[in-house]
C-alpha cells in the first residue's frame, strides 16, 4: 500500500467550488483550462511549491485516509504514471488540508487532478481503478513525451555535464563520501519525484546500482541520461526506439 502524504501550506488559496459529479467511467464534465492553484506539496525533502514540478506532468489523488478504493486505484497506476513520466502526488486531506484540497475543488469524494508540465489544470475526475486514473492522464502524458524535442550537446566527462547545467546523481552507499553538490538518492528506492522535474536535464548516475537507476530515469522520459565510472567517464544509457509512442499501461489490475 502506498502512503499517503498531507498537504503542509497553501500558498495562493481559491475559493472552493461545487465538483460536479463523476459519470459512469470515473471522469467529470469537462471544464475551461485554468492555471493550478500555487500549493506546497509534500515531498521526502519536505514541502515543495507545485510550481517546482513545472516541466513534467503532475497527478494529484485528494482522498480522506478511509478512501480504500480510491488509494488502491492510485497504487495500481502508479508505477505506470511514474514510468510515462509523471510526478505523482498523493494528498490525505483532513484538518488544515481541506482549505488545499479546495482549491483544486474537493468537496469529500475521492478527486484526482492531472496538471500539464505548463502549470495548467487539464482534467480532474474521481477514477474508481487504475485504468481510468490512467486513461484520465493520458493525453498529457503523450504530450509530455521530450525525449524526441530536448536538445542536447552531450558531454564525456562529470566536469563537462556539471558544467553544462547537468545533476550528478549519487546512488552509493550514504556512508560513502559524497560528490560535491550531487544528488544523494538510495538506488533501491529512487523514484521519479526525486529527480529534477524538468525531462530535459542531463543526468549522471554514480555508484553501484549505477546502470540500473538510469535505466529507470530513461523509462521515466530523461532525454540524456549517463553512468559515470570511477574515472568520471561517462557512457550515455540509450532510450529503446518508439517511432510512435503512446502512454499505456503495462497491465490491468494488481492485486
Amino acid at each position: 500500500m502506498i502512503r499517503a502524504a498531507a498537504v503542509l501550506a497553501v500558498l495562493l488559496p481559491l475559493a472552493a467550488c461545487q465538483t460536479p459529479a463523476p459519470g459512469d467511467d470515473g471522469a467529470l464534465p469537462v471544464s475551461p483550462r485554468r492555471p493550478a492553484p500555487a500549493v506546497m506539496l509534500p515531498t521526502a525533502d519536505g514541502p515543495v511549491a507545485l510550481a517546482a514540478f513545472m516541466g513534467r506532468p503532475v497527478v494529484l489523488q485528494f482522498a480522506d485516509a478511509d478512501a480504500t478504493d480510491a488509494w488502491a486505484a492510485l497504487g495500481d497506476a502508479l508505477g505506470d504514471l511514474e514510468a510515462a513520466g509523471a510526478t505523482v502526488v498523493a494528498v490525505t486531506v483532513g484538518g488544515a488540508e481541506a482549505e488545499a484540497a479546495a482549491a483544486f475543488g474537493y468537496t469529500g469524494a475521492p478527486l484526482a487532478v492531472v496538471v500539464d508540465s505548463e502549470g495548467t489544470v487539464r482534467d480532474q475526475g474521481s477514477p474508481r481503478t487504475g485504468d481510468d486514473l490512467f486513461r484520465l492522464a493520458s493525453p498529457v502524458l503523450a504530450e509530455a513525451d521530450l525525449a524526441d524535442t530536448v536538445s542536447w550537446q552531450g558531454a564525456e566527462t562529470l566536469a563537462e555535464l556539471t558544467a553544462a547545467g547537468g545533476v550528478v546523481v549519487d546512488v552509493r552507499d550514504p556512508a560513502a563520501p559524497g560528490y560535491p553538490f550531487a544528488l544523494r538518492v538510495a538506488a533501491d528506492t529512487m523514484a521519479a519525484i526525486d529527480l529534477p522535474a524538468d525531462l530535459g536535464t542531463p543526468l549522471a548516475f554514480v555508484g553501484t546500482g549505477a546502470a540500473q537507476a538510469a535505466r529507470r530515469a530513461v523509462g521515466w522520459g530523461y532525454a540524456a541520461v549517463f553512468v559515470a565510472d570511477a574515472a568520471g567517464a561517462l557512457t550515455p544509457v540509450e532510450a529503446p526506439p518508439r517511432p510512435e509512442w503512446r502512454p499505456r499501461r503495462s497491465g490491468g489490475a494488481r492485486g
